[in-house]
């Protein structure tokens, strides 16, 4: 996951094996947690030689950056709840994230590959080892594949096979996953490998050993994702919706029985609606659940129909005591949005929610639940601020990439009325934008140069990259002659000014943020793009 965990295991390694050389390092997919500590392992000018292969799957470089981009601090700010990193360690707090006990701390790096698996199917030898790769894109990663020894007679199953149902949906946040094309990428190494496997290890998982084991394995986690898909669909097209599939929709019983197909990372609960997301969308089809009102504009009218707070936390007191914690969580939640500093009902909200996730299967719903509660109770923790991306992960971006992340931190309301043109040309790798500000909007294109532009920028992508990691800006960049500005450079201003820095700390629960909430200064052009190392989803 990190430099320092990844340099402390290769010592451990050679400690108990013998020292030997590294010679090839495998990028199973694109989550941080699986390329983060390749730096503890390998040094960049022998990967940058030849004299280390790094491999990785097709379109790897540019998922490992992108997934994390445009909801970034969103994303960041989730991730203390899906994975709980704030709780306290305890049997009522944080125990673990399923599939991992918790996120590394240390240096998130990212070597590109030299050496990009692009067929469905491909045979490389590497140091008199043969491997066989299968891409297996859009499955637990947009960017993945698996790795069969076939002198070994060893499968490893990267993160496509582990000891639970893993995620269609991260709490995280993510674009949905395809779980029939999860499916069918299993059913294809299970007949591509699965006569000549005689073991079978995967990421966050311990090994499985002889034929007989793996394939039941192998074709229990098939079965799990394809009846994922096929169920929920099966229900939806009979008029089941996305606010009940996750209260019909049953995993088989034959299934159920499987501890390597329960739901402690992922859940049938959350995957169910993720599924009928990805084919319906959100809207159940019902007009009232169409353009709703706000939360917090609809709550006042609720409590008042209930007869006021009093009633409603006697009542989800009631409801907590005979244990209809879900039914206490409807009424309360509504009152803690009415009155987000009634702490009584924020108390007894909280109560609720402990109790919905001390019986949580998954650790992901567990530490979501948990994590509300506490802050219903304490606040958001400033305990930790999500870190900004790596310059690793910044340099792997492209500047395409980071132009439309700028789009994004606009604040549209800045610029209101304003328009423009902006050319940008990096000459040392003949790139260039043409960048349009119009309707409070910004928009860019590569290849192409406005003619009526009313500023051209002129600097290196290697100088440019000093102002993506706010180390720079472009005032000190011109000032070194690193930079050229030919034109009028007041849109450009405009623009800088009206980049945003988003506050890490932005309530999730209502109540729960100081009244004057901490946000971070950033340079205006530089990448805030939210933590991507702990991705174990």
């Amino acid at each position: 996951t990190a430099k320092e965990t990844a340099r402390a295991a290769l010592k451990f390694i050679n400690e108990q094996l013998g020292e030997r050389p590294v010679v090839a390092v495998v990028y199973s997919h694109s989550h941080g947690d699986h390329f983060g500590g390749v730096r503890g392992v390998v040094d960049e000018k022998d990967v940058k030689s030849g004299k280390v292969k790094v491999i990785a799957p097709v379109g790897f470089m540019q998922h490992a950056v992108a997934e994390n981009v445009y909801a970034g601090t969103a994303m960041a700010r989730r991730m203390f709840y899906q994975y709980g990193v704030l709780l306290p360690a305890s049997p009522y707090g944080h125990v673990d994230q399923a599939i991992g006990k918790s996120t590394a701390v240390g240096n998130l790096g990212l070597i590109p590959p030299n050496v990009v698996i692009k067929k469905d199917f491909e045979t490389m030898t590497v140091d008199g080892i043969k491997m066989v790769f299968q891409n297996t894109p859009g499955t637990e990663a947009p960017a993945e594949m698996n790795t069969f020894f076939p002198d070994k007679k060893l499968f490893w199953a990267a993160e496509n096979i582990v000891a639970t149902v893993h995620n269609i949906y991260t709490l995280r946040g993510a674009l949905v996953r395809d779980a029939l094309e999860w499916s069918k990428e299993i059913n294809a190494a299970i007949y591509k490998f699965g006569p000549d496997i005689d073991a079978m290890i995967a990421s966050h998982s311990w090994p499985r050993w002889g034929n007989d084991r793996v394939l039941e394995v192998m074709k229990d986690q098939r079965d799990i994702y394809a009846n994922l898909n096929n169920g929920v669909m099966h229900l939806a097209n009979e008029g089941v919706t996305i606010n009940q599939i996750h209260n019909v929709y049953k995993v088989p019983e034959s299934l159920q029985n499987k501890w390597h197909v329960r739901s402690y990372h992922g859940s049938v609960s959350h995957n169910s609606r993720a599924v009928i997301n990805r084919y319906l969308g959100y809207w159940d089809g019902n007009p009232t659940t169409l353009i709703p009102l706000s939360p917090e504009d609809s709550a006042p009218f609720y409590v008042e129909m209930m007869g006021g707070s009093k009633k409603i936390i006697s009542k989800g007191q009631a409801l907590y005591d005979q244990g209809k914690y879900r039914l206490a969580t409807e009424i309360l939640n509504k009152l803690v949005y009415a009155q987000p500093d009634n702490q009584k009902a924020k108390d007894l909200l909280a109560d609720s929610f402990e109790q919905i996730g001390y019986q949580r299967e998954s650790a992901s719903v567990r530490n979501s639940f948990l994590a509300a509660a506490y802050e219903l109770r304490h606040g958001i923790s400033k305990g930790a601020i999500p870190h900004g991306t790596g310059p690793d992960m910044v340099r792997a971006m492209g500047t395409g990439l980071w132009l439309d992340y700028l789009a994004i931190r606009l604040d549209g309301s800045k610029v209101e009325g304003l328009a423009g043109k902006i050319n940008l040309i990096t000459p040392d790798n003949k790139e260039k934008y043409a960048i349009e500000l119009s309707n409070e909007t910004l928009n860019s294109i590569e290849g192409y140069s406005a003619r009526d532009a009313g500023l051209t920028i002129t600097i290196n992508r290697e100088d440019l990259l000093a102002i993506m990691m706010g180390l720079k800006t472009f005032d000190e960049q011109l000032k070194a002659g690193k930079a050229q500005f030919k034109g009028d450079r007041k849109i450009f201003d405009q623009i800088r000014l009206a980049m945003t820095d988003f506050n890490p700390f932005f309530e999730l629960m209502p109540g729960t943020a100081e009244k004057k909430a901490t946000t971070r200064k950033t340079k205006p052009l530089q990448v805030e793009t939210g933590t991507v190392s702990p991705n174990i989803d």
